[in-house]
Parts: structure tokens; C-alpha cells; sequence
């Protein structure tokens, strides 16, 4: 009687449950601890949207980023980036000669020299802007040379296009900033767009989905206000950490649309236990209960996503880091709010959880939260593992196979910014001038004494290397002008240029004062963000062994082309540090070899058949009709890492939420068939209800306008539609049917008998006890 009432008493051992219920009996404090925070931060929050530039995909160590930063010391004039002011005349008949388009460029160009951002500017009217105005005489460009870094330039883009609008109203001549910080700008606008129109979409859809599958309008409406307490905390530190380095947009997307999708599964996770343990348990011993099972899914499952995501920062390139702090923090903030505010408020709502009750016939028909359907299910994957299981390996093999024929590419969303200023005025460069004239590569060429008369012949010849690839339209050096100029280009011809009173602008445009650089620039006749430019690129960059010169080749082209090298050759270190780290955390969680092998396995297989759809989709072209997109041929350059560790962490949710279960009900019982046919009907519910959100949230992005969005939409969603289908509810039973007991085998486990007195066994000990 002493024994059994001693080790009934015990405290329960699991971290967790000892949490859980602590913050049950403090649960008033914790909610009012809880809205301070959050209301701290939604004061952050609101402030957001002015504080986030547009993305940065500069590539640490590239030839692009080293091209940058010496154009910016090198040559003052030219700063760091090029930019057009597109003027067109509002009436066909007048053109750039005409008094009063002229007076139209002044007074538009006069408050923009005078931005602290800007360098140099040169119009059509200078000696140096000849080649600025159309054939057709009615268009024409200012070209606005910027200082500072990416974040800076952003900034000032957006300043100086709300100048140029102001003052080129009602001047009869349309005036608007194009280029690429200009482009990122608006694209990161539209980007937004696109996230607020998933928030639209999938919100409803959640909300149903919830409806049905807890039967309650309010226990559905706490996974959604815990989701939400996520995205804002998450929001609100973001928007502190613009004070110490720049952040882009497109983190509010990934944290939005991250965070609705994660922080509602989890919190469902979390109350659907809460649910099943109030049937037995008090209401703390039932958040104490909750949080010892399915709060320890969300630990454990969070902690792979996180890790996962963290790898990316592992990657020289800024977008990469944005995509790993946005994701892994707002991952966090779900899991600390699960671990929060989402217990204490399951303890003051108790058994008031299941107001607003649905009608008996649309409620779950068990009050275990376990579903017939899914019983039934179970037990014919049991009987037949090999039937089930061998075809849907196959399946996703299928879906994996176009993987292996990617092609990454970076497309700027140009078709998407019609509507904009940006791309209103990238359109008529486009149409004006050349495909490639808002995005110019530029060379640099160095060398000791690159002025005298071999040097300038090593510039002659590379002039005319560049201009003869069949997608250059044009190029301009320091021998080209010469030549145009004096029909040579001898030190002599050069000094003739020099002390030509108009001809400094030019000069010191393309050769640096020490006179040891030249700087070429050359535009495309394709677009600056198709695999012909940046075929251009590697061409031009190929010329450094034909040349005396040290070439460097850079601009936005370039750029994106450095991204999508630095993205292959980071993959592999990437997948293996994943991959590794998640292994070793699950052998520690699950107490099994077998278990963690398979779960790392089956993730690898789900994400390689997201992103094989993705490219099938995407690339290949078969989602245009019904997605609504022109397929550039390509993959973005980024989305393949990006969405292998997002994928990956993920796929994790699910696998740790059922075999957690299988391990719960098998150490109970020792029966192998039995844990997974409990754990199926209990937890089936849930990952469906879990993975149709997800695909709501992830899916909506697929009806945006930016290209880049919808494959990142589109990739999320697919993998998780395939990960709780195929993977979870079919090869993960299978597999575990055929394994029987080595699923459970692990080095020095204890016998049967002393697996109670692990911390997530401690009830069924304590229930054991009291009843001798």
C-alpha cells in the first residue's frame, strides 16, 4: 500500500509534463505575460513594411560582387549601380529636340542630381548621352549613376521614383526610374501582394478544415490565434533587427506564410491531445499530458526545421541568410508559443474548449479524436505492407526523376511589373533600345601600364571579342570612343581625348584615374535574366585567357549567375550537413536505429519528388495553362536549397508526430502492429487536417503574379500533399510492418520491463502503481 501510493505520488518525470502543467496552475500570468509580448511586438510589427528594402542576391567572393565594390572606389562616377530615368513623349509628334521636352528632363533630373545617393548624371544632351535617345526621336534616358550598397540603393530608388513621378506630372512627357534596384523594388511589392492573397485564400480554408476536424468553433479557433501570436512575434523581432543590418521583403512573406502553415499544425497537434487527455485527466494533468506528447513533437520536430533552414546560412549569399532567419525564427516563435500562451490558454478554456460544437453529424464520430476510416486503413496496409507500400516507392521515384535534368536560372518577374513604373520603363527600354539596356554587363580590365600602346590594344581587342558574341548588341570602351572619335586609338589619340574640354565625363567613365583599369560596358540583345545572357557571361568572362588583361565580369546578369553557381556548389554541403544533424538529433529522440535511418531516407525521397513536380511544373513548361506563367526553361536560382532544407524540415512535422505516437503506444503494449494501428487512427485526423491547411497556405501562392513566388508555393505545397499521403499514411506503416521489432531495436536498450520508467512512460508507471 506504502509502495503503491509512494510511487503514485511521484512527480511526473518528463521535462514537459512538469512544464505543462506549472504553466497550467500559472495560466492567468503566463496569457498576461504573453500579451505583453505580443503587444510589444505588434507595435514593431506595424512599422515593418517601411523598414524592408528589396532582396539582395549579391554573392560573397564573386566576380559580380568584386565588380561592385571597385566600380564604387574606382570610378566615382559610375557608383555601384546604373540607372535610367525613361522619358516618353505623351504625344507622338514631339520629340527629345523639341524646348519643352527638354525643360521636362531638367526640371525631372534637377532634384535628382541633387540625392545624396547619386554619383553622376547624364542625360541625352550631354556629350556623353548621344546614344540615350530612340530612332523614333520620342524616347530617351537619363542615366543615373548610385552610390552605396544594396540596401541603401533600394531605399534611395524608392525615394528618387516618388522625385521623378512628382516632378515629370503634367510635364506632357512621361517620366519614370527603371533598373535593377528600381525592378527589386517593385517586385518585392508585388511579392507582398502575393502573400496577402495566400493569407486570403488559406485562412477560410483553415478555419473550415479545423471546424471538422475538432468538431468546435472554439477549440478551432486557437490553433488559428496561436499561429497568428507566432507570425507577429516573429514580425515584430524582425522588424527590430532592421535597426542592426538590412532585411528584404521577401522575409515577411516566407515568415507569413511559414508561420500560418506551422504554427497551425502544431497548435493542432497540441489540442487535439489536449482534447483526448481531458477525457482521463484534470484539466492541468491534461496540458500536462498534451504537452509531454504532442509538445514534444512540436520540440523535437521544430528543432529539425530549424536546423535544417540554419544550413542555408552556411551559403555566401545574402538571400540565403534571409531565408534561414525568417524561417528558423518565426519555426521558433510557433514553437514557443506552443509551449506558452497555447497551454495556458487550453487551461483556462478547460472543457469550454468544445463550445460552439458542430452538429453530431459533422463532428468526429470517436471521442478519442481516433477515426474508423483511418482504422480501417491501417489495418489493410498490416495485412498487405508490400502491396501498399512497393507502388507508392515507385510513384514517388517517378515524381523524383526530372530532378535530375534541373536547370537553375534567375527570372526577374518582368512580365509581372507591367503595371509598374519599373517595368513600365524597363518595357520601353526594351522596345527602344535593346533587350539587355536595363541591366548592362560590366567588364572591368586591369592591368600595369593599361594605357600604353599595348594595353590599349589588349582593350581594342577585348572590345572586340565582346561585340562580336552574337548576343551583344553593343559595347562601349575607351578604344571604341577613340576610334569613333580620331580613327585610332593610340596613347596619342588618347591624350587628344583627354584635353577635350566636354570629354572628362567620358574619360573618367572608363578609365580609373590611376590609369591601370578600363571599364567596358555591354549590352545584351536578350533579356538580362534568360540563359542566353548568362550564357553571354561565361563567354565574355571565358575571354580573360585570351586577353593580357585581368577581366572581371559583373552587373545584374552576372550576378544572378554567381547565384545560381554558389547554390550548386553549396548543395551538397548543405544536404549532408542536414541530413547528418537530423539523424543524430532523431537516433536521441526516437531511441532506435532503424526509426531515424527511414525517416531520413523517406524525407530525402518526398522533397526529391517536390522538387522533381517542381521542375516538371516549372521548367518544362506543363503548369502554364494552368498555373498562368511563360516558362523561362529554368528553375530560380535559389529555390532548389531553399526549398530541399525547408521541405526536409517539414517532412520531419509529420514523421516525428506518428512514429512519437507508434513509440508511446508500442511501450505500452510491446506490440509492434498495435502501436501502428493506434497510431494512424488517432493521429490520421490530425496530419490530414494538418497537411490540407498547409497545402491551403502554400498553394494560394500559386495564383500570384511573381514567378519565383509561385514556384516556391507550388514546391511547399506539392511536398507536403505527397509527404501525408504516400509517404506517411502509406510506405511509413508498410515499412514499419515489415520491420516488426528491429523498428524499436537500439544499443543497450533495457528490457521491456524497465521502459516504463522513461520520462514520456511516467502516467502509464504511475497508473500501474496505483492499481496493485
Amino acid at each position: 500500500m506504502t509502495s503503491t501510493v509512494s510511487v503514485a505520488a511521484a512527480p511526473p518525470v518528463s521535462l514537459l509534463d512538469r512544464w505543462g502543467r506549472a504553466v497550467a496552475r500559472r495560466a492567468r500570468l503566463v496569457l498576461v505575460l504573453a500579451a505583453l509580448v505580443l503587444a510589444v511586438a505588434g507595435v514593431s510589427a506595424a512599422t515593418i513594411e517601411q523598414k524592408l528594402g528589396a532582396p539582395d542576391y549579391t554573392v560573397e567572393g564573386s566576380q559580380s560582387a568584386a565588380v561592385e565594390q571597385d566600380l564604387a572606389r574606382m570610378f566615382p562616377a559610375l557608383g555601384s549601380e546604373q540607372q535610367a530615368v525613361v522619358f516618353v513623349a505623351e504625344d507622338p509628334e514631339t520629340t527629345v529636340d523639341d524646348p519643352f521636352f527638354r525643360a521636362a528632363v531638367e526640371r525631372v533630373i534637377r532634384p535628382v542630381r541633387e540625392h545624396s545617393s547619386v554619383a553622376s548624371v547624364i542625360t541625352p544632351y550631354d556629350a556623353a548621352g548621344q546614344g540615350q535617345v530612340a530612332a523614333s526621336g520620342t524616347v530617351a534616358y537619363v542615366a543615373v549613376a548610385m552610390d552605396g550598397g544594396p540596401p541603401d540603393r533600394a531605399r534611395a530608388s524608392r525615394e528618387l521614383q516618388e522625385t521623378v513621378s512628382k516632378y515629370g506630372a503634367g510635364t506632357g512627357v512621361t517620366a519614370v526610374l527603371t533598373g535593377a534596384s528600381a525592378l527589386s523594388n517593385d517586385l518585392a511589392d508585388v511579392e507582398v501582394a502575393d502573400q496577402q492573397t495566400a493569407e486570403i485564400i488559406g485562412l477560410p480554408v483553415a478555419l473550415v478544415v479545423l471546424l471538422f476536424v475538432l468538431g468546435a468553433f472554439v477549440a478551432a479557433a486557437v490553433p488559428l490565434a496561436a499561429a497568428g501570436a507566432a507570425v507577429v512575434l516573429c514580425t515584430g523581432v524582425l522588424a527590430a533587427l532592421t535597426s542592426i543590418f538590412p532585411l528584404s521583403q521577401f522575409v515577411l512573406v516566407i515568415a507569413t506564410v511559414l508561420g500560418l502553415g506551422v504554427g497551425i499544425d502544431y497548435a493542432l497537434f497540441v489540442v487535439s491531445r489536449f482534447r483526448e487527455e481531458l477525457a482521463t485527466e484534470s484539466v492541468e494533468g491534461a496540458v500536462g499530458r498534451a504537452l509531454a506528447t504532442s509538445g514534444r513533437t512540436v520540440v523535437t520536430s521544430g528543432a529539425i526545421v530549424i536546423v535544417s533552414v540554419g544550413s542555408l546560412a552556411m551559403i555566401g549569399a545574402h538571400v540565403f541568410r534571409e531565408i534561414a532567419l525568417a524561417a528558423g525564427l518565426v519555426v521558433f516563435c510557433a514553437v514557443v508559443v506552443a509551449l506558452t500562451a497555447l497551454p495556458a490558454g487550453l487551461a483556462l478554456l478547460g472543457t469550454r474548449v468544445a463550445k460552439g460544437t458542430l452538429p453530431a453529424m459533422l463532428r468526429p464520430k470517436k471521442s478519442d479524436g481516433s477515426s474508423r476510416r483511418w482504422e480501417a486503413w491501417g489495418r489493410a496496409v498490416l495485412r498487405r505492407p508490400l502491396v501498399f507500400g512497393i507502388p507508392a516507392l515507385l510513384l514517388l521515384a517517378l515524381t523524383a526523376v526530372p530532378v535530375f535534368r534541373i536547370e537553375l536560372g534567375m527570372d526577374l518577374g518582368l512580365s509581372s511589373l507591367r503595371d509598374t513604373p519599373s517595368g513600365h520603363g524597363q518595357h520601353v527600354l526594351q522596345e527602344s533600345f535593346s533587350a539587355g539596356s536595363v541591366g548592362p554587363v560590366q567588364i572591368l580590365a586591369c592591368g600595369r601600364g593599361a594605357t600604353d600602346e599595348a594595353g590599349l590594344n589588349s582593350l581594342a581587342a577585348l572590345t572586340q571579342s565582346v561585340g562580336s558574341d552574337p548576343d551583344v548588341a553593343s559595347v562601349v570602351s575607351l578604344t571604341s570612343v577613340l576610334d569613333d572619335q580620331f580613327g585610332g586609338h593610340s596613347p596619342a589619340d588618347l591624350e587628344r581625348l583627354v584635353s577635350a574640354p566636354t570629354a572628362a565625363p567620358i574619360v573618367d567613365a572608363l578609365v580609373d584615374t590611376d590609369r591601370t583599369c578600363f571599364y567596358l560596358q555591354a549590352v545584351t540583345s536578350v533579356a538580362i535574366d534568360s540563359s542566353d545572357a548568362s550564357a553571354t557571361v561565361e563567354r565574355i568572362r571565358g575571354l580573360a585567357d585570351e586577353n593580357d588583361l585581368d577581366i572581371l565580369v559583373g552587373g545584374v546578369t552576372a550576378q544572378y549567375t554567381d547565384l545560381a553557381t554558389v547554390t550548386v556548389d553549396s548543395l551538397p554541403l548543405v544536404v549532408g550537413v542536414v541530413l547528418l544533424m537530423s539523424l543524430v538529433y532523431l537516433v536521441f529522440a526516437f531511441r532506435s536505429i532503424f526509426l531515424p535511418v527511414k525517416a531520413v531516407v523517406l524525407n530525402v525521397l518526398a522533397t526529391s519528388s517536390a522538387l522533381g513536380a517542381t521542375v516538371a511544373m516549372f521548367q518544362w513548361g506543363w503548369g502554364q495553362g494552368i498555373l498562368g506563367f511563360d516558362s523561362p526553361g529554368t528553375v530560380q536560382a535559389f529555390i532548389p536549397v531553399a526549398l530541399f532544407v525547408l521541405l526536409f524540415g517539414l517532412s520531419m512535422d509529420y514523421e516525428v508526430f506518428l512514429v512519437e505516437r507508434m513509440r508511446e503506444e508500442w511501450q505500452k503494449t510491446n506490440d509492434n502492429d498495435h502501436a501502428v494501428l493506434t497510431a494512424l487512427s488517432r493521429g490520421g485526423p490530425q496530419i490530414t487536417a494538418g497537411a490540407t491547411i498547409m497545402v491551403a497556405v502554400f498553394g494560394a501562392l500559386v495564383v500570384g503574379d511573381v514567378l519565383e513566388v509561385k514556384q516556391f508555393g507550388f514546391g511547399l505545397a506539392i511536398a507536403v500533399l505527397l509527404d501525408a499521403t504516400l509517404v506517411r499514411m502509406v510506405v511509413v506503416p508498410a515499412a514499419m510492418a515489415v520491420a516488426a521489432s528491429a523498428n524499436w531495436w537500439f544499443p543497450g536498450r533495457r528490457r521491456r520491463a524497465d521502459l516504463a520508467a522513461e520520462p514520456s512512460d511516467t502516467r502509464e508507471l504511475a497508473d500501474a502503481s496505483g492499481s496493485r
